[in-house]
């Protein structure tokens, strides 16, 4: 399997956070402009149809803030998704493959890249792009459901456990 890595913090020190049960009971990752695939797809051909797609994630990437929620970021590597937060997640991505950006009928979109599980976008499952800049920060833009993601704890930080069996807060 092939993953992408996501840490958070749940909430301390007076801010807001998310504990697994939150995420778990949420029904995984998402974007906050995407609650299914077919919004997904239609946020992509959006962004790109309007030319807008490379601001957006440049914005996402600079500031993550909740108006820009286009995406939810991962890394591609442990490293880039990892600094110390309380909770550690990784998800399966496996069959995202590198596409053109032709498969939505386009030429190349200036400094972003198109990762798709389908060179259909309509049959794609999974949907995520890169802003070159940040050549690994996956900037994920479709529902990543819990039987997809692993859970580690500062508790037994070698460890994943699938999300779906957490029991804790």
């Amino acid at each position: 399997m092939t993953y992408a890595y996501r840490g958070e913090d749940g909430p301390i020190g007076g801010k807001p956070g998310r504990t697994p049960g939150d995420v778990k009971k949420a029904g995984g990752f998402k974007p906050w402009k995407s609650d299914s695939i077919e919004t997904s797809r239609a946020n992509l051909r959006q962004l790109v149809a309007n030319g807008t797609l490379a601001v957006q994630a440049e914005l996402w990437c600079l500031g993550k803030k909740r108006e820009n929620g286009w995406f939810f970021s991962s890394g591609l590597d442990e490293a880039t998704a990892y600094d110390t937060y309380q909770y550690f997640y990784r998800f399966d991505i496996t069959g995202l493959v590198l596409q053109p950006w032709s498969v939505l009928g386009q030429g190349d979109v200036a400094k972003m890249k198109l990762y798709l599980d389908n060179n259909d976008l309509d049959r794609a499952t999974k949907i995520a792009v890169i802003w070159t800049p940040r050549p690994k920060e996956l900037l994920v833009m479709s529902p990543v459901k819990v039987p997809s993601i692993e859970l580690r704890t500062q508790e037994k930080p070698e460890k994943w456990l699938k999300l779906q069996d957490y029991t804790g807060p």
